[in-house]
């Protein structure tokens, strides 16, 4: 397919006509096997749009190469709601959670490229999903970290040297610090607006002590003296894995 010669106006509008496929399949009533399906096709049509996006780098056009960037992650967005699905369906609820955050977070970074309505449309129900599926986190784990200052991922030279920005987008690929080091674990703690927002809380103790999942709201069978605060049981740490380069 990416050995012709096609204008980008085709490309965009096989890019439009996929994304409102996967979307009418981002439904909890969908079958499950039709949406691996689709997540195995949005696995296909990443490799296509990323071999446009090389492309687009090899000519130095850094607007195409933005355009197919916005795309990448529009596509990486569906496919994790998609997993969303899958993961609910089969009682895995923070692998959901997991995939859910990071469709949100694909969404961000595909808006600072492009706005407009069907993408605020994908948003909206992320957010819906969010609010009406899983319960509210007020508080959230936030762990702190020593650590070496890495490399920058676009130059590939020690971030404390190179020209480049965390988090700003050069070229169709998302700047980020690669091969940090952890030295040391320094503290971690609960706060209302972390940095991640994978890192929830799973399980805690009622008013008797009982450890229930935070999720379903079951006992688990064990049992724990409140006197000094509720126990708690969350994710402190998750390797970040979004597909931004």
């Amino acid at each position: 397919m990416t050995d012709k010669k096609v204008s980008f106006e085709t490309i965009n509008e096989d890019f439009c006509c996929f994304i409102d496929s996967c979307g009418k399949f981002s439904f909890y009533t969908r079958s499950t096997v039709i949406q691996r399906q689709k997540i195995t096709m949005c696995d296909d049509y990443l490799g296509v749009i990323k071999q446009y996006k090389h492309q687009a780098i090899e000519r130095n056009n850094e607007h195409n190469a933005n355009q197919f960037f916005h795309m990448q992650c529009v596509i990486n967005a569906l496919r994790s709601f998609l997993h969303m699905w899958v993961q609910l369906k089969e009682n895995d609820f923070e692998n959901s959670w997991t995939y859910l955050v990071d469709a949100q977070e694909y969404i961000s970074i595909a808006l600072r490229i492009n706005d407009y309505e069907g993408i605020r449309n994908l948003e909206n129900r992320l957010n819906s999903a969010e609010e009406s599926i899983f319960p509210g986190w007020k508080i959230y784990n936030s762990p702190g970290f020593v650590e070496t200052v890495g490399k920058c991922s676009i130059c590939h030279e020690s971030f404390s040297v190179c020209d480049h920005l965390e988090n700003e987008i050069y070229m169709g690929r998302l700047c980020q610090r690669v091969d940090r080091e952890i030295v040391r674990a320094d503290h971690f703690a609960f706060v209302e607006n972390p940095r991640d927002r994978r890192c929830i809380i799973t399980k805690t103790s009622d008013d008797e002590g009982n450890e229930i999942d935070y999720f379903t709201w079951e006992e688990t069978g064990k049992k724990f003296d409140n006197n000094e605060g509720h126990h708690v049981v969350g994710r402190m740490f998750c390797f970040p894995r979004l597909d931004v380069q």
